[in-house]
């Protein structure tokens, strides 16, 4: 049976994969590319951290109890962080601005990728335990709300 584990894995490579052909697209000065593969990202990006913290780790909160503290009150701070850098981005790409969209590209990374890492070791193995014969049903509403 697929995982929310294995799901969501898949989708921050789809992810990562639209934000490194930006990233490359801005070191190139193809704004086309850029403009393009940037906002998929953010548009990705941003569906992804919704369902996280709408559907994902409110019902993992539900099922632990652990709604003041705990790993999914560091993760939904973190996707806070990383909010004035989305709007960065976008405001470069609308200047077509290279450099502004590499340097915020640059500060995400040092947010997103350890972020990342915690979400697919701790987070959503810890989300898999915790809704045991539920996990098919959440992964289902996570699985049509990213692609709705």
């Amino acid at each position: 049976m697929e995982t929310i584990n294995d799901y969501m894995m898949k989708d921050h490579q789809v992810i990562d994969g639209f934000f490194e052909r930006a990233e490359e697209a801005a070191k190139a000065a193809d704004f086309a590319t850029l403009e393009r593969e940037a906002n998929e990202f953010l548009t990705r990006i941003a569906v992804h951290i919704d369902v996280e913290d709408r559907l994902l780790f409110a019902a993992f909160e539900e099922r632990t109890g652990m709604a003041q503290a705990g790993p999914s009150v560091t993760m939904r701070e973190e996707h806070r962080e990383m909010e004035p850098i989305f709007d960065a981005m976008r405001e470069a790409v609308a200047a077509r601005d290279a450099a502004g969209y590499l340097s915020a590209a640059a500060q995400l990374v040092q947010i997103l990728t350890p972020h990342n890492q915690k979400e697919e070791t701790m987070m959503y193995p810890m989300i898999d335990d915790a809704m045991g014969p539920d996990t098919r049903a959440l992964l289902d509403e996570a699985k049509a709300s990213m692609t709705a």
